[in-house]
């Protein structure tokens, strides 16, 4: 709201008034707006005696009775939920009054600021990235929040797989952190090639790239030997780097403030508080232009590629990925047993070499480890049993303790 006109100017507005001069020209030599000149003089000519000095409101303004129980309501959500910001406050208060006018987001922050509950912490936007996807489905963003604790003091993480262009989250998954940690490629009942076929009922696959933190110049995990056998690309952000994976690290957050996993008892408390909480931010939430992002971008429906068991058998290529690891040379140190290690197993080079720096190279056409030195020269060579078709298809290919 403006500041009110100061009150030498409005005495010098009566008066010009009262000197015959016209709106235009009070306007024009006091450098104020014609209709601020006009609102004056008519204000003060509905009251005899016109007070001159500004005469605003003090004190809140009284609610109706239809307003104040959304008020209430309000606040208590903000009081339940303090990390919740007006914006899904107001998603929540529109299922509780679906008839009510509801207040604006504004409206809400104003509310809680009289209120004394002050702002909700703030997101640190992450710096935009110039190769963002331009359409959905064409690339998935994959991070992992670690070590998230619960009421009961248990320590869980999740997995969340966040559309690139929309920003809209498509899948999360609740797991014990030690399920979660190697590349995603948990044992028992974490996130295997199973719970990602076909990424929950929606049926589709992006097709396109996986964008996810890796470690440069080491093996690809489980995951990523199954995602390149089914011709996608998997883009490898630098560690230390969140914001060339901006969209999924700042839905991490969003996702850690809305769900409130400090609230939650058990792990199945936490995964419901998730997905439920996805499917806002996806389809309700306000994002671009007051639309949902399912609104905004009805490509995000489905990807326009069909999933299915026996699509996999038939597009799935064991070749496609033993070529793409041809393209490696990983750096291993050997350990006095004179062994390196290889998804956490033990590969015996020879007890000759303890001590070297040596390089492990594929072998496409014999599915062989090859071991080298730095001047290139073979050193041994030996059955990569890691990589066959089944254990990459598994998600079996690194030995998990």
């Amino acid at each position: 709201m403006p500041a009110p006109t100061p009150l030498p100017l409005r005495q010098a507005i009566l008066r010009r008034h009262q000197r015959g001069q016209t709106v235009l020209t009070i306007a024009h030599a006091l450098g104020l707006p014609p209709r601020t000149v006009r609102q004056l003089l008519h204000r003060w000519q509905l009251h005899p005696d016109p007070v001159l000095a500004p005469a605003y409101r003090h004190g809140q303004r009284p609610r109706t009775p239809t307003a104040q129980p959304l008020h209430d309501h309000a606040l208590a959500l903000r009081r339940q939920h303090p990390t919740w910001g007006a914006g899904l406050i107001r998603i929540f208060l529109g299922r509780h009054y679906p008839s009510s006018l509801l207040p604006s987001e504004r409206s809400l922050q104003r509310w809680f600021h009289q209120a004394g509950l002050g702002p909700a912490p703030k997101g640190r936007r992450p710096a935009t990235n110039p190769a963002r996807a331009c359409r959905p489905h064409a690339t998935w963003q994959v991070d992992a929040k670690e070590l998230i604790r619960l009421q009961s003091g248990q320590l869980v993480s999740w997995l969340r797989i966040v559309d690139e262009c929309s920003g809209a989250v498509l899948w999360t998954a609740v797991f014990p952190p030690r399920e979660v940690a190697e590349g995603f490629c948990p044992r028992g009942a974490g996130p295997t090639a199973a719970g990602l076929r076909p990424l929950g009922a929606t049926g589709h696959h992006p097709g396109g790239q996986w964008r996810t933190v890796g470690s440069a110049g080491d093996w690809p995990p489980d995951l990523a030997l199954w995602l390149i056998g089914l011709d996608m690309d998997v883009h490898w952000n630098d560690p230390h780097r969140p914001q060339q994976n901006g969209v999924v690290e700042r839905s991490q957050g969003t996702g850690r403030r809305w769900a409130e996993p400090e609230q939650c008892a058990t792990v199945a408390e936490l995964q419901q508080r998730l997905q439920e909480m996805d499917v806002i931010q996806r389809e309700t939430y306000p994002s671009l232009d007051g639309q949902s992002r399912a609104a905004a971008f009805p490509g995000l429906k489905h990807s326009g590629r069909r999933y299915s068991v026996s699509w996999e058998r038939q597009h799935w290529n064991h070749r496609r990925v033993l070529e793409h690891l041809a393209g490696y040379a990983v750096v291993r140190r050997v350990d006095k047993n004179g062994d390196v290690s290889l998804y956490h197993r033990p590969h015996y080079v020879g007890c000759m070499h303890r001590g070297k720096t040596i390089y492990v190279m594929v072998d496409p056409e014999r599915v062989e480890w090859v071991f080298a030195d730095q001047q290139g020269r073979q050193l041994r060579s030996q059955p990569a049993e890691e990589l066959s078709a089944e254990r990459i298809r598994s998600l079996t290919v690194a030995n998990r303790r």
